[in-house]
């Protein structure tokens, strides 16, 4: 690797993030001197991805902070289903705004992860992603359904509505029946929504562009990879 390119290690919830890092996110950004290295977490003895377990995420994260290699950290991991034992967990669950809740997370898993790996704060850059990454889909439904032209127009025009009844995709909210990924999965049939199988695909076709325009959060995350080429 040029001495040129900075290393990004991104962090991720899972193996469909780590394809729409791979295949999505790193091509966008190798050409400004970042190379984007996705990584899943070991969550169990012979498993990586799914089900962060807090007790395995910060000790990996505190191990590629340490490498000698010196890269910067950043994660993608979901606010659906996130681990209570995260830092800041229990003080945002009853916080109503989305973004001050983010906030306290984001702040706290800083301090917990900067503190335990002893690396300069810049290094690390957390993200958590409300509330999974198939929020991101929503970003351009009619895009979405080109993945599959069998998938009904019925179909996609409920997913519309469901767009179009949220501030924004990032706000589709985390009840188990009405996520992103359940809509998806309730809407999506012959052949059914499969995350791994069409999510990357859908996030190719819709555009990081696109997606940085209907998603605020995660733009506001890719805003801060891309501040890393001025440093």
């Amino acid at each position: 690797m040029s001495a040129l390119v900075k290393r990004v290690v991104v962090v991720c919830e899972g193996e469909t993030e780590e394809e729409f890092v791979r295949d999505v996110l790193a091509p966008g950004f190798c050409g400004v001197g970042l190379y984007l290295e996705p990584q899943m977490v070991d969550t169990s003895p012979g498993n990586r991805g799914g089900a962060l377990n807090y007790d395995r995420v910060k000790p990996h994260l505190r191990n590629v902070l340490r490498q000698k290699s010196a890269p910067v950290v950043t994660t993608l991991f979901d606010l659906y289903k996130l681990d209570k034992r995260f830092p800041g967990f229990e003080r945002s669950r009853g916080l109503p705004d989305l973004g001050l809740r983010l906030d306290v997370l984001r702040r706290e898993l800083h301090a917990d992860v900067v503190a335990d790996a002893q690396c300069r704060p810049e290094s690390f850059i957390p993200h958590i992603q409300p509330y999974e990454f198939e929020a991101l889909l929503f970003s351009d439904v009619t895009a979405l359904s080109l993945v599959n032209p069998s998938w009904s127009k019925k179909s996609i025009d409920r997913l519309l509505e469901i767009r179009n009844a949220a501030p924004s995709p990032e706000h589709i909210n985390d009840q188990p029946e009405t996520r992103p990924a359940a809509h998806l999965g309730r809407e999506l049939n012959n052949p059914s929504y499969r995350k791994r199988g069409h999510g990357p695909i859908a996030a190719q076709k819709i555009g990081l562009a696109k997606i940085e325009a209907e998603c605020a959060f995660f733009a506001g995350w890719l805003a801060q990879i891309r501040a890393l080429v001025q440093e």
